[in-house]
């Protein structure tokens, strides 16, 4: 890679610092490639030099630019299309929340300034010539930014979010009242780019990236600029702070710098030496300044995605596991990410060579199934910068017969399909996925197309039976409205849309991303992959980390979430939190413990002091006044949410433990843990066997959930929902967890045979039986299928699915019912990367 492809932006590379080689070396060549000193007076020259390289910069564009431009263009694009939706529907603050989200704006931007002017005040009487750069270049990446803003505002002529009804038109304000991009986010982003790269500790760094993006958030929470706005007014601010200092900085000033990794990161390197004067010890040439990141292949420091939860890789590793060669894997928090994935099997591969004694069908059985996970990620620790399309697939399906879609009420006839369109007839699908990494940023975006059958009008009747089902009459709900008609339709969504950094085995990400709490395949009872995933901020370890101060005994992982649901109504807008603490004890017994919750909404004020009960308030009800929890009904402002627990474990069992693994989820509402009180919590409990007796190719799976109670029928009303809201554990119509429904039990059998990881024929059986304590008359769906995958090569996967389905609902439909269903989906998985 030459030297210019190190830098993160098209914009011109800075020069490059000089280091002392040689003594005798020639000065006049020195002088010609030193940077001139940053001084006050040169300020103007520097500003000129900048300005004519910011817009020179995209006749310097590389293929490789793509990296970062393609991510960027893509996201903002779905923004623009989406910020009439976001403002109206997602952002609804009240005028003086608004004012004090200005407010902070405001002050976020005048502390940003104020360090580096202190600096360079501070080194106008000491001799500090760091903090004097940092004041001057800080004031220039400044100046240069809001300059480009300012051009930027003039010619987009974008109406602000509180005009028009927040339809963010384009070519229609005066130019001082355009909000494309936001100077406020490109002023931030600018001085905290510089600042950061001057001082790139970790706690600096924080500090700065977290008020620059507290400014951001506080725009579009003060409804004076469009997420679109904020996020290209953030780019272009980083990116021009950046190039400010790459351009201008002088390098002897400290040992930091914020280059990109060369090519040949992850590999062993040689660095230029040669001898000092009266020395025979060799001295590095350092041809440039020395780097924050590590030159090791360590993971850590390389941002990466999430595998799909629908990907074949999960039920790859965890059948190795489950035979014994990925000793402690997590499955209660998922989805993993592509690191973590490579970790596992590596892992794996020193299992198999470190014991000898396995048998050899175990170790070939294992073999098949690790040939494709090296195939999968064998380049993943290669690239410090990289843009790769990950996938591109199309899906045909049909539902021939009357279908079920409400699993909240009724059943559902497809789950586990991240909330798509269901209903009688034809649907399709056609979608793809790209990813891309720059150091430890991260970006992951998956777009579908999806076209649905539509959903005939919900008759008086059901909505009549609703009304009784879900409503508490004596709490005040209100009425229920029935589902209109709707036709059939084309929509595009997002499945997942996210960005992030990694840490210390940790990441922080931001966006539409799927959560999977739980060792289950039918699906775990908080989180599965049921309902479409939601929009959430996370915080989460990505891999295993020892337990402090008694490693020895095992290790742990967290997760914990703050995210919005859709789809809702009474109230619309809830919000969520979660916390998940996830232990592996030894080799062999995994256990983790859950609390999350539902809270805020319409009627609910979003404020800290709300959020603090939530999380730490035990009290559902009481004298409203205390503002400890609400004993009146439907709308209560005082009600702290619908607080939920967890508990799963996972073990493999003793003598067996190549083979068998035994494991449970547990669900409860209102108490602080389902081992609390087992008989008023909602089990999954699961066996796998990973191989059957003389079929080494063959596993099996039996699974069951009941949402009754483990002694008495609870009916409807006792999981799943609330008085407070009423469209309970959902995201946009579908169950967060388990489909199994309220009041219902489950049983799910399946067994595969496995030609490779991604080629194998299985075949399931389930049924769900619904209780008359919720539905008159209770009900019985069953359902035989048959899955289906087949690799063609490394590249191409055809993947069908067909079943048949009888069920008896007599409060839904009269007498019983069945239908038969299949989809076929053909995936790309092309191997088109950019990377660096």
């Amino acid at each position: 890679m030459n030297v210019s492809a190190e830098t993160s932006s098209s914009l011109p590379d800075a020069p490059e610092p000089q280091v002392a080689t040689d003594p005798a070396s020639s000065s006049a060549t020195a002088a010609e490639k030193v940077e001139p000193p940053v001084t006050f007076a040169g300020t103007p020259r520097r500003l000129l030099a900048d300005q004519k390289a910011i817009w020179t910069s995209p006749l310097h564009l590389r293929p490789s630019d793509a990296i970062w431009l393609a991510p960027l263009g893509a996201t903002t694009g779905l923004l623009i299309g989406s910020d009439q939706h976001t403002m109206n529907s997602l952002i609804q603050i009240n005028a003086n929340d608004r004012s004090k989200f200005n407010t902070f704006s405001n002050a976020g931007v005048v502390a940003l300034g104020a360090a580096p002017a202190a600096m360079y005040l501070w080194s106008l009487f000491n001799d500090a010539p760091q903090a004097h750069e940092t004041g001057l270049l800080t004031a220039e990446a400044l100046a240069d930014s809001l300059a480009v803003s300012e051009v930027g505002k003039f010619i987009s002529l974008r109406d602000r979010p509180l005009v028009n009804n927040a339809k963010g038109d384009f070519f229609n304000s005066s130019p001082s009242a355009s909000g494309f991009p936001s100077n406020h986010a490109t002023a931030a982003w600018a001085m905290a780019s510089v600042i950061g790269d001057e001082y790139p500790g970790w706690i600096t760094r924080t500090a700065v990236y977290g008020l620059a993006t507290g400014v951001s958030v506080s725009r579009v929470l003060a409804e004076q600029h469009f997420p679109s706005d904020v996020l290209i007014g953030s780019a272009t601010g980083w990116l021009i702070g950046h190039y400010v200092y790459r351009a201008h900085h002088n390098f002897s000033l400290n040992p930091f710098d914020s280059k990109a990794m060369p090519d040949d990161f992850g590999v062993p390197r040689t660095h230029k030496t040669q001898q000092a004067q009266g020395s025979s010890q060799p001295v590095p040439v350092a041809h440039h300044p020395p780097r924050l990141f590590s030159e090791d292949d360590d993971p850590d420091s390389i941002g990466s995605t999430n595998v799909p939860m629908d990907s074949w890789v999960y039920p790859a590793l965890e059948r190795l596991a489950a035979m014994g060669f990925i000793p402690g894997q997590s499955v209660s928090i998922r989805p993993w990410t592509r690191q973590e994935c490579l970790r596992q099997l590596r892992v794996a591969e020193d299992q198999i060579d470190m014991e000898q004694y396995n048998s050899p069908r175990l170790v070939s059985e294992a073999r098949r199934l690790m040939a494709d996970l090296h195939n999968e990620f064998e380049i993943e620790p290669n690239y410090y910068e990289s843009l790769s399309l990950e996938s591109v697939y199309a899906r045909y399906g049909t539902i021939a017969g009357p279908a079920l879609a409400d699993s909240f009420h009724f059943g559902q006839t497809w789950w586990n399909d991240f909330g798509r369109p269901l209903g009688r007839g034809g649907s399709a699908i056609a979608g793809y996925s790209i990813r891309a990494n720059y150091g430890r940023l991260f970006f992951y975006d998956r777009q579908e197309l999806q076209q649905s059958p539509g959903n005939p009008a919900e008759s008086l009747a059901i909505n009549q039976l609703i009304n009784v089902l879900d409503r508490l009459p004596n709490f005040g709900d209100p009425t229920i409205q029935p589902i209109p008609e709707r036709s059939a339709y084309t929509r595009q969504r997002p499945i997942e849309l996210y960005a992030g950094v990694a840490f210390e085995g940790n990441a922080l990400s931001l966006g539409k991303q799927e959560i999977y709490w739980g060792p289950t395949t039918m699906g775990p009872l908080a989180f599965s992959s049921n309902a479409e995933p939601t929009y959430n901020l996370r915080l989460v370890s990505t891999r295993p980390h020892p337990i402090p101060f008694l490693p020895s005994l095992g290790t742990y992982r967290f997760d914990i979430v703050l995210g919005k649901l859709s789809g809702h109504s009474y109230p619309a807008r809830p919000w969520f939190n979660g916390q998940k603490l996830d232990f592996n004890f030894g080799d062999n017994l995994e256990m983790s413990f859950t609390r999350w919750s539902i809270f805020w909404g319409v009627g609910h004020p979003i404020t800290l002091h709300t959020f603090k009960n939530n999380v730490f308030s035990f009290n559902s009800t009481g004298d409203i006044s205390t503002g400890n929890g609400g004993s009146g009904g439907y709308g209560d402002r005082a009600d702290p949410g619908d607080r939920k627990s967890n508990f799963d474990f996972s073990y493999r069992l003793p003598f067996l433990r190549r083979a068998v693994t035994l494991y449970a989820d547990a669900y409860s509402d209102d108490d602080p843990s389902p081992i609390d009180a087992p008989r008023r919590a909602a089990w999954s409990p699961g066996i796998y066997f990973a191989r059957l007796p003389f079929l080494p190719h063959m596993d099996l799976r039996v699974e069951a959930v009941s949402s009754q109670g483990l002694v008495n029928d609870f009916g409807g009303q006792h999981f799943f929902i609330n008085n407070q809201y009423l469209d309970g554990n959902t995201n946009k119509g579908f169950l967060l967890g388990n489909a199994v429904g309220r009041d219902g039990r489950a049983i799910e059998g399946r067994t595969g045979y496995w030609f490779s990881a991604r080629t194998k024929v299985e075949l399931g059986y389930r049924q769900n039986k619904g209780g008359i304590q919720f539905l008159p008359g209770g009900s019985t769906i069953t359902d035989g299928f048959l899955n289906g995958s087949y690799a063609f090569n490394q590249h191409w996967q055809a993947q069908v699915f067909t079943q048949y389905e009888r069920f008896l609902i007599p409060s839904y439909m009269s007498g019983s019912r069945h239908n038969v269903s299949g989809w076929l989906q053909v995936t790309w998985t092309p191997e088109l990367h950019l990377h660096r």
